[in-house]
């Protein structure tokens, strides 16, 4: 008998992105989306944006995490989809800004809806404005169900194109870029995307880093 040994918990992730605002009725709010979700990631298997991948609702000051999360079940409770709301912050005019990163949603005309039921919950948003695309360094917070596959390795069992290494200590973005970077000019191992995450255990923290692969070869990965 297989005993698997899973793992769910809260964490985070940390990954660059390049956000635009969205030409969509936002009802008057800052929503910014990814123009592509995995960018280091650059296979057909994910779908040209005719529907929105990754939106990020920019709010108006820094709500907890209990306060998303209450507002979410109530917008869950009226809004006529599922979706996926998690609180995070990313870099906008050069300051960190708290959001809510969204996903799942299926058509950019419920947007507006979807702002309408947050703002009824107690959530309220930047004033919507127009940028050019940028890079973003994005941070959110969410939770986990990873199963442990081995040592210093646990396995998306939502996501399952998603891998985690343990790694020894935190490392600085810079640091990871540089790494990812270099990875990246081997023409064998170049299609990844990777964000670096930590796991929080009752024992402590968890730093590893998250590669993305639509076709995870382990031993490859390894």
């Amino acid at each position: 008998m297989n005993n698997k040994t899973i793992l769910e918990t809260v964490g985070t992730i940390t990954k660059k992105e390049v956000l635009s605002t969205v030409e969509h009725d936002t009802d008057k709010a800052l929503v910014l989306e990814s123009m592509k979700p995995y960018p280091g990631y650059h296979g057909t298997t994910i779908p040209d944006q005719l529907n929105p991948t990754s939106l990020f609702l920019v709010t108006d000051q820094k709500y907890t995490g209990e306060k998303v999360i209450r507002a979410t079940m109530g917008v869950k409770r009226e809004f006529t989809d599922t979706f996926d709301a998690v609180p995070g912050q990313i870099t906008v005019f050069n300051n960190l800004t708290p959001c809510i990163r969204i996903k799942d949603i299926n058509d950019y005309e419920k947007i507006e809806d979807l702002i309408r039921l947050y703002r009824k919950n107690g959530i309220d948003f930047m004033k919507s404005r127009n940028m050019d695309p940028f890079y973003g360094l994005i941070k959110i917070r969410k939770y986990f169900t990873l199963e442990l596959f081995e040592p210093d390795m646990y396995l998306d069992t939502r996501t399952t194109q998603m891998v985690y290494f343990v790694i020894p200590s935190l490392i600085s973005w810079d640091v990871f870029e540089s790494i990812t970077h270099n990875l990246k000019i081997s023409d064998e191992y170049n299609n990844f995307d990777a964000a670096l995450g930590v796991f929080f255990t009752p024992e402590g923290v968890i730093d590893n880093i998250r590669l993305y692969r639509e076709e995870n070869d382990m031993d490859n990965i390894r």
